[in-house]
């Protein structure tokens, strides 16, 4: 790529991920209002007795459901930014089961879910995650690790959130999430963190780490700029020295299209899967579920061997140990942060741990944030489609 093209590329990145652009905005709304019912839906029926694989394929047929039914013209992209996936208990993230043969988990009484899903509209994402714990009880609160372990989750998102401002710093955020975790005896999970954002981008250069690792993934300091996006995306587990994790026996279902990697394929199935995945998914994650004719599924095996796939491999803690998820989608600007996936209820639980009214974590959760109140884009959507932001469209920026 010459220099001409070079800056080409780079202004057409300004005007793409332009917040100030009221199209631009509603796009990210409208997409974070779907990701935010699916997800909505997904919780109410996480129940136990209910398969995972079932509630899995449901959060995505929610979600292609209202994308089929918006930008119809001009062959604009949208649909799935991450299939919906449901970690349970000492699982970290990305469990996403076909249903298949052995690949069968049932919820039970006890259980800690974490739910994660995504949506797109012309290639702005929204992503989203929340943890339950399935309660035989539900007027008694849930106690002991489980409640520990979902507190510090949740307050160390919501202490993250108020400090991703113009000119904090990533290193900050990961100090009040190492605060946060401490005070409920939890630790956050290494190997997983959240980035920065664009159209059609998952994840940019500037992450920000849940625990720091500068020997294995060393992380450029940075800071907070205007018109910038970010997932941000929380995970603490209930071990009480260290958050360590490796990928257990589960085979990895979610995959995406490695755009650096070409190879000439020789299977049939290989090539028609490939092809299936750059039509249907773009660069976008996919589960192998959405594959619906099997011979394509037997590709993925030879398009992962030879990089054309990158695998979202599944993780676990110990046995012993549960994980807590919350992830939401950030946008910031110089007049503050905007939360546009706005939190579900949390789950009904009691920790014998409380937050000191001196410290960092308290300090921060008495500051408003500002969240954008769900369900407005999805006024209209069964019957008819939407083309173009709504005349008078709030945009909280």
């Amino acid at each position: 790529m010459d220099m001409d093209q070079v800056e080409l590329y780079a202004k057409k990145s300004d005007v793409d991920n332009n917040l100030s652009d009221p199209t631009v905005i509603a796009k990210y709304r409208l997409a974070a209002d779907i990701a935010t019912d699916a997800l909505t839906k997904v919780v109410e029926k996480a129940k136990a007795g209910v398969l995972v694989s079932e509630l899995c394929a449901f959060g995505d047929e929610i979600i292609l459901s209202y994308t089929s039914k918006v930008y119809n013209k001009n062959n604009v992209e949208k649909g799935i930014a991450f299939p919906t996936m449901i970690s349970v208990n000492n699982c970290v993230e990305f469990y996403s089961p076909t249903g298949e043969g052995n690949d069968e988990l049932v919820l039970k009484d006890g259980d800690v879910v974490k739910i994660e899903l995504g949506a797109h509209i012309d290639g702005y994402i929204a992503t989203n995650a929340h943890t339950l714990v399935i309660n035989p009880n539900p007027s008694q609160p849930v106690e002991g690790r489980a409640a520990d372990v979902v507190c510090a989750a949740y307050y160390a998102a919501e202490a993250a959130l108020r400090l991703m401002k113009v000119g904090n710093s990533n290193i900050q955020v990961q100090e009040a999430i190492a605060e946060a975790a401490s005070l409920y005896n939890c630790s956050p999970v290494e190997g997983t963190g959240s980035n920065e954002i664009k159209r059609y981008v998952i994840a940019t250069e500037k992450l920000i780490l849940n625990v720091p690792d500068n020997d294995n993934r060393p992380v450029q300091d940075f800071t907070f700029s205007p018109n910038e996006a970010y997932t941000l995306n929380i995970l603490i587990s209930s071990a009480t020295r260290d958050g360590s994790c490796k990928e257990g026996i589960s085979r990895p279902t979610v995959f995406a299209r490695n755009v650096h990697q070409n190879y000439n394929l020789k299977l049939k199935s290989a090539r028609a899967a490939f092809t299936q995945i750059q039509n249907q998914f773009s660069v976008f994650p996919f589960t192998v579920r959405a594959l619906e004719d099997k011979r394509h599924r037997l590709g993925v095996t030879e398009l992962a061997s030879h990089q054309l796939l990158t695998s979202y491999p599944v993780y676990y803690t110990r046995p012993s140990e549960v994980v807590a998820q919350f992830k939401m989608t950030v946008l910031i600007s110089t007049a503050g942060v905007t939360r546009i996936t706005p939190p579900i209820a949390m789950p009904y639980v009691h920790s014998a741990y409380t937050i000191p009214e001196d410290s960092l974590i308290a300090k921060l959760m008495s500051e408003n944030v500002k969240t954008v109140k769900s369900g407005k884009s999805l006024t209209g959507i069964e019957a008819g489609s939407i083309e173009a932001p709504a005349q008078g469209m709030e945009v909280d920026m």
